[in-house]
């Protein structure tokens, strides 16, 4: 079987170099990561994640999953790019407080979906980023003082091994595979799905301060002084912005 029977195995698209979309398909949100990869695949199912697992496992060739590209790194040349956009599923299960989604949802969808019902997830900053991404990353966020980090509130991982077998992994089932998959690194699986804890939606304020670089110590203390004995629910961060060209009042 040679890269282009592909098409003829999965139910989703195959795009190879110097096809239509291809360039496209192969870029990474930062647009100044270049992703010379040999294929890309928008898995329909998790069958065809399966599928394509099994024939990268016979062709001793690579696979690298990115569900919108936000932590690519452009050491992919050669190898096969798996999208996993269209696994957009979204199940809010209220009574349990757990959210279960596709390996493709953005963290609006999930937010859109639970709010409504009087809850949250441990979102970040932006609503585009990928809820598997960020997760599997650790997942740093604005209630990351009260509740941890976004991967603390993993219940389950469904994934597909490096056998092409569909699988679940929980704390109870495989507790160094669970450990690993939530932040360790290393391509240990294909995530095709995540459960995850949610939490009753607090009464929020927000939002952004900004001061001329002038009063850049000033503001460094009162943020050392503020995060010093800040209650849990309280997450601040501070950030020294250099925009270029920037005009001199």
């Amino acid at each position: 079987m040679t890269i282009n029977d592909l098409r003829g195995v999965l139910k989703g698209r195959v795009l190879l170099a110097g096809d239509d979309g291809f360039e496209q398909a192969a870029t990474a949100w930062n647009l100044t990561v270049r992703q010379p990869v040999a294929a890309v695949v928008e898995a329909a199912d998790v069958d065809d994640v399966a599928a394509l697992v099994r024939y990268a496992r016979r062709a001793g060739m690579t696979v690298t999953t990115q569900p919108s590209g936000h932590g690519a790194s452009g050491d992919v040349e050669g190898l096969i790019l798996l999208r996993t956009g269209l696994l957009n599923e979204v199940e809010v299960r209220a009574q349990e407080r757990v959210v279960r989604v596709g390996a493709g949802v953005k963290w609006g969808q999930v937010l859109a979906a639970a709010g409504p019902l009087g809850l949250t997830g441990l979102a970040g900053s932006a609503p585009g980023v990928s809820v598997t991404g960020y997760t599997l990353g650790g997942g740093v966020g604005w209630f990351s003082r009260k509740y941890g980090l976004a991967s603390d509130s993993v219940r389950a991982i469904e994934i597909v091994d490096a056998d092409g077998e569909p699988g679940r992994v929980t704390a109870e089932s495989d507790p160094e595979l669970f450990w690993a998959l939530r932040g360790g690194g290393g391509d240990f699986a294909v995530v095709t799905a995540l459960e995850l804890e949610l939490y009753p939606a607090p009464v929020l304020y927000g939002g952004r301060v900004i001061w001329p670089e002038h009063r850049t110590r000033e503001v460094y203390d009162a943020f050392l002084e503020i995060t010093a004995e800040a209650p849990r629910e309280l997450s601040v961060w501070i950030n020294r912005l250099q925009p270029p060209a920037r005009r001199r009042w």
